[in-house]
């Protein structure tokens, strides 16, 4: 029996919550079912780790602090990149692209239920693969005690919270699922690689360094990094991050006017 056939007979107010339930756990089926995306998700941030991060792990970059504390945070960030600014924004696409818009229609389920269901599998799959980066990096070399401060804690959730707007964004703008994947795929690599994450921007141009001054990415990583690290952020750079919450806030507005044209 389908999420659709178990909703449609007792679909109601009193039954949100066993909607989401149950809507949720199909779509995080749905994701497993697609190795290819989930082995993507999850091997990417290794990739990084293992050519980049791995070869100078140990090397002490300041008293005390070595290179992999500074990469750690960067990796579990890019988790959340990847799967918001690429993964979310795809499957919303590919939805559309096999009419499940026009299916949802005829559904006593409303879209915002559809929408949390795709956010809360992203999630699972977001906690499963900074599962595996906190393993790889623990045992391997072992954590810092502030990763489990609050202060890293909550701001990973806020980075979450700006991708996640992001993602739904793009992901409910009415482009083709080709279009969607070629847009999201540059936005987050070029966010990526102009943050610092992949390699070091000192030996940029100068008018390149300034630019990247303007990628939001760059300002939380150096957020994440300098908490974690227990070092002081560089100027500028909480001030940077948190103007791109209020810009979070319009992406959902936008996006659930965009959700309300397929799915009513």
């Amino acid at each position: 029996m389908t999420a659709a056939e178990t909703l449609a007979p007792t679909a109601g107010p009193g039954s949100v919550p066993r909607m989401l339930a149950v809507w949720s756990r199909q779509e995080v089926v749905l994701l497993l079912r697609e190795p290819v995306a989930v082995f993507f998700s999850l091997a990417f941030p290794l990739v990084i780790y293992l050519f980049i991060g791995l070869p100078y792990a140990n090397e002490e970059i300041q008293p005390g602090i070595r290179f992999i504390d500074f990469m750690f945070p960067t990796l579990i960030g890019t988790v959340s990149a990847n799967l918001m600014l690429m993964g979310m924004p795809v499957y919303f696409a590919e939805l559309r692209a096999r009419g499940a818009d026009r299916r949802y229609k005829v559904l006593p389920l409303p879209g915002w239920v559809f929408g949390i269901a795709i956010i809360s599998a992203m999630c699972v799959l977001l906690v499963l693969a900074a599962a595996i980066i906190v393993a790889v990096v623990g045992f391997g070399h072992g954590l810092l005690p502030r990763v489990l401060s609050p202060e890293f804690i909550g701001l990973n959730l806020l980075l979450i919270v700006w991708l996640c707007a992001a993602g739904y964004y793009l992901g409910t703008v009415p482009f083709s699922a080709r279009t969607t994947q070629a847009v999201s795929a540059a936005l987050f690599f070029i966010l990526f690689f102009g943050s610092g994450a992949a390699a070091p921007l000192d030996g940029l141009p100068t008018w390149i360094q300034d630019f990247t001054q303007f990628n939001p990415l760059r300002h939380w990583f150096d957020w994440l990094t300098s908490v974690y690290t227990n070092t002081p952020p560089a100027n500028g750079t909480v001030w940077k991050s948190l103007v791109t919450l209020p810009v979070a806030a319009l992406a959902v507005w936008g996006g659930l006017l965009n959700s309300r044209r397929v799915i009513s």
